[in-house]
C-alpha cells in the first residue's frame, strides 16, 4: 500500500468481513482484536462508516497473525469482497466503459483497494492484458495471506464486473500452494500456478476491450474525480498533526498517551513531540482539542449524564470535567447543553 496514501478513507466493509470471519473461526472479541492492532475499537453495529487506509493495513496485519492456524479461510474471505464494497473505487470500477479500463482505474487507485499487494497495469496488442503484482516487504505470512485473500477479492471482483464472466487465461501466484486448494479450485476458470516467480492475473485476447453491462460515461467520470479527492486529501493530510488530529478524531474510547500515539504513528515518542513544535503545537494541545470535540458532541446529543461524559473524555473526577469545559468554552456544561438543545428545537 503506497505510503503516501495511508491517511486516504476507505468504507469499513473490509473490517466487517474480517469481523465475521473472526466469529466463526476464533473466540477473538472484536473490541480486544482491534486493540492489538493499534487501532481505535472500530464499531460495526451501526451504518457502515469509514477506515484510514492505515488502520485498514493494521487490520489486516492482526487479521493475518490471528487466522494463521486457519489459513484454508484466506481464500473464501476474499471470495466476499464484492465490487460495492469498494466503495467510490466500486463505482469508478462498474460504471468504466470496458474491464480493461476499470482494471486501469483500479491499478491507478490503488490505496483505495484494500490490498497490500500493489498492480500494474500491462496491455498487449492482441486485446489480452495482465496485473502484475508486487509486494515490497511484506512477511511471509502477509505475504501469503494478502496472495491468497486476493485470489479470491480480484476473481470476485472481475466476476462482478463482467455479470459473472471471467475472461481469465492464466493466474501465477509467487506463494505456495493455498490450503484446500484442491477444494477451491472450482471457482477459478483458469489454470492457477503456485511458487511462481512473478505474481500476474493474464487475461485472454480481446478482453480489455469488453463492455462493461452498468457503463455509465458520466458516472465513471464523477466517481473517478472523487476517487482522486480521496487520494489527494490523504497526501495532503500528512503533517504529524493532521495525522494525529485524523486517529484523535476517531478514538471511541480513552484517548492515547504521547507514548501509545508516537507508536500509532511509528514515530519515537521524542520524535512526535518535536514534529508538533514545529507544527506549531503540543499533543496536550490536541488531546484537550479532541476532547473538548467529543465533550459537545456528547452534550448536543444528550443522551448521557455530565458524570459519565466526563468519563467519557477522560476525567475520573466530574468537577475537573467542569473546570476543563469551562476554561474550553467559557460556559459550564449545563448551559453549554441547554443551548445546544435550544439550538435544535428551533431547527426543528
Amino acid at each position: 500500500m503506497d505510503s503516501n496514501a495511508l491517511y486516504a478513507t476507505l468504507p469499513d466493509l473490509s473490517a466487517r468481513i474480517m469481523r465475521s470471519a473472526l466469529a466463526s473461526q476464533t473466540r477473538v472479541d472484536w473490541d480486544d482484536f482491534c486493540r492489538t492492532s493499534h487501532v481505535r475499537p472500530v464499531r460495526l453495529d451501526v451504518g457502515c462508516g469509514q477506515l484510514l487506509a492505515q488502520e485498514e493495513m493494521q487490520l489486516q496485519k492482526s487479521f493475518a497473525a490471528c487466522t494463521a492456524s486457519a489459513r484454508n479461510i484466506w481464500f473464501d474471505v476474499g471470495l466476499r469482497y464484492r465490487a460495492i464494497k469498494f466503495g467510490e473505487l466500486g463505482l469508478a470500477m462498474m460504471t468504466s466503459r470496458t474491464l480493461g479500463e476499470a482494471l486501469q482505474i483500479a491499478c491507478r487507485c490503488q490505496a483505495l483497494t484494500y490490498s497490500l499487494i500493489n498492480y500494474r497495469y500491462a496491455s498487449a496488442p492482441n486485446g489480452a492484458f495482465a496485473l502484475i503484482g508486487t509486494y515490497g516487504k511484506l512477511s511471509e505470512e502477509l505475504r501469503d495471506f494478502s496472495h491468497y485473500r486476493d485470489l479470491g477479492a480480484i476473481r470476485t471482483l472481475v466476476a462482478d464486473l463482467m455479470g459473472g464472466d471471467l475472461p481469465l487465461e492464466r493466474v501465477t501466484i509467487a506463494a505456495p500452494p493455498a490450503p484446500d486448494w484442491e477444494q477451491q479450485r472450482r471457482h477459478m476458470p483458469c489454470p492457477v500456478q503456485f511458487n511462481a516467480e512473478q505474481t500476474q492475473w493474464l487475461f485472454k485476447p480481446g478482453a480489455a476491450s469488453l463492455p462493461l453491462p452498468m457503463a455509465d460515461s458520466d458516472l465513471v467520470t464523477l466517481y473517478s474525480s472523487r476517487c482522486d479527492s480521496i487520494l489527494r486529501r490523504a497526501q495532503t493530510d500528512g503533517t504529524i498533526k493532521g495525522r494525529l488530529a485524523a486517529r484523535l478524531s476517531r478514538s471511541d474510547t480513552d484517548f492515547p498517551t504521547a507514548g501509545e500515539a508516537a507508536r500509532m504513528l511509528a514515530l519515537s515518542e521524542r520524535t512526535l513531540h518535536r514534529r508538533l513544535a514545529e507544527e506549531g503545537t503540543r499533543f496536550s494541545a490536541m488531546i484537550d482539542e479532541a476532547r473538548y470535540s467529543r465533550a459537545r458532541e456528547l452534550l448536543t446529543e444528550g443522551h448521557l449524564a455530565i458524570e459519565q461524559i466526563a468519563v467519557a473524555v477522560g476525567f475520573a473526577e466530574p468537577s475537573s470535567f467542569s473546570r476543563a469545559f469551562k476554561r474550553w468554552s467559557g460556559m459550564g456544561a449545563l448551559e453549554y447543553r441547554r443551548q445546544a438543545q435550544a439550538r435544535n428545537q428551533l431547527l426543528a
